[in-house]
């Protein structure tokens, strides 16, 4: 894990975020916080991403369970 992870995660939310707002938002690199983003995706089940026109949005969703 890295050490924006658990940084990044706190700031996702309902509302759909981009890996631009998040790097500006923790002053990383656009491709570093894709990466994250990314990861937290893949490793988290409320984390989900959608890809739209080129671009990729990611949210917090809650558990259908």
């Amino acid at each position: 894990t890295s050490k924006y992870e658990e940084r990044v995660y706190q700031m996702l939310s309902d509302e759909p975020v981009t890996p631009n707002e998040i790097a500006l938002k923790i002053d990383v690199a656009h491709k570093t916080a894709q990466r994250i983003l990314m990861h937290l995706a893949l490793t988290r089940k409320d984390v989900k991403y959608k890809n739209s026109a080129g671009y990729i949005f990611f949210g917090k969703v809650e558990d259908e369970d």
